[in-house]
């Protein structure tokens, strides 16, 4: 996740294929600044702080009840407990260089999650018994509201699997991954893959009516009864890609899926079928065979696993390989508060008005709130035609996402 041309760990100086390979050369290394430390960010969470309470029973029964099936394919390692395995094996080292700890605690981890500068550093024990793998579950609620339509009580229920690496899709060139080989390993281009996450979007009775998965520098969003069809017993299925972990909604078989890095007028113009594969993109393949059942575990939202504004894995001098920070930290400071990413996530292959709006939403930074604000109203009518607003809406709840 967030692997390719731009990782959120490391900054903006960012390549891919041979112009990749050619920086070695020119000299261009690891940005010293954290993607935590965008500016918006600081500004945003300090109007919109973060809970430090867990889910009532209530509310992790529901996790539990939507928890997705995760579909691995043939040979994947599989999915890791962050703390138990992940961060338990590795050295903490703090914003001056001092080294906090080794191996390293969640309460230590926590006490340096403020410090933009603070490295972890996983180290894999070999030959160690198996940690079972867990996956983070979190819910939050939203006032949904786009003009012209109904205001909507939308519960998100986010669940995060996490992986020890992050790799390079694996659609890559055969020239283009031969290149890359030479200088790196492509399943090991990152340590720490946490962005992947999928949002189950529950309707006022509770009944899932969206999906949102988080795919390399974008969000992808669904409805369910229009663009996919409903989950029968409530949890929806999910394919993990080859090597680079990202999310898809199940598909039979082994499968390829259009994919690119940070989204461009050209890139979306791809994605939405109107345009050839442009430069810089590579498909992901899915093959979901094995299910994986992860236990699921909580932790409040101003838990570091969430809010770590350093380093969460190995500093690397290739461009695009520094470990990232926390999760929220999964999108630009414009689109942080959800209902804008389920806006602007959600498109349709093939649709011409889709992809005159995203043409121009993602021509430039400025223009991504705009955009992504406009969006919501389509995003509400699609939603409309599966999931009839109530007669009232009132408050929406006292969990709101940070």
């Amino acid at each position: 996740m967030m692997s390719w041309i731009l990782s959120r760990g490391g900054g903006i100086c960012r390549a891919f294929g041979v112009f990749l390979a050619a920086t070695v050369t020119a000299g261009c290394s690891s940005a010293s600044a954290n993607f935590s430390q965008y500016p918006g960010f600081v500004d945003y969470f300090a109007g919109h702080p973060r809970s430090s309470v867990l889910p009532t029973g209530d509310e992790q029964d529901l996790l539990r009840r939507h928890r997705p099936r995760w579909m691995l394919p043939p040979g994947h390692a599989g999915a890791v407990d962050f703390y138990r395995d992940y961060i338990a094996n590795g050295v903490l080292v703090d914003g001056k260089g001092a080294m906090v700890s080794s191996p390293v605690t969640p309460a230590m981890l926590n006490a340096h999650r403020n410090d933009p500068g603070a490295v972890f550093t996983h180290r894999a024990v070999r030959g160690s018994p198996p940690v079972a793998p867990v996956v983070f579950a979190r819910i939050d609620r939203e006032r949904f509201e786009a003009t012209g339509h109904s205001p909507r009580c939308l519960t998100l229920l986010t669940y995060n699997i996490v992986f020890r690496t992050s790799g390079l899709p694996a659609g890559l060139g055969t020239w283009t991954a031969g290149a890359l080989g030479v200088i790196a390993d492509l399943g090991d281009w990152h340590q720490l893959d946490h962005y992947t996450a999928a949002m189950l979007v529950l309707d006022e009775s509770e009944a899932p009516v969206m999906l949102r998965l988080q795919q390399h520098h974008h969000q992808r969003v669904w409805v369910f009864g229009a663009d996919l069809p409903s989950p029968s017993d409530g949890r929806p299925v999910i394919d993990v890609a080859i090597r680079s972990n990202e999310l898809y909604p199940h598909a039979d078989g082994r499968t390829r899926h259009r994919s690119i890095p940070m989204p461009t007028p050209d890139r979306m113009r791809y994605l939405l079928g109107f345009g050839p594969a442009p430069m810089w993109s590579a498909d992901d393949i899915t093959d979901g065979r094995d299910e994986a059942d992860p236990a699921l575990a909580f932790l409040p939202h101003d838990d570091a696993f969430y809010g770590f504004q350093g380093w969460l894995g190995e500093r690397r001098r290739l461009p695009g390989r520094d470990g990232p920070p926390g999760a929220d930290y999964n999108t630009l400071p414009a689109l942080a508060p959800a209902s804008l990413q389920l806006a602007a996530g959600y498109w349709r292959e093939g649709n011409r008005e889709d992809l005159a709006a995203v043409e121009a939403g993602f021509a430039h930074a400025a223009a991504l709130a705009a955009f992504a604000t406009a969006r919501r109203a389509v995003l509400a009518g699609v939603l409309e035609q599966v999931s009839a607003p109530p007669a009232a809406t009132t408050d929406c709840g006292s969990t709101a996402r940070p």
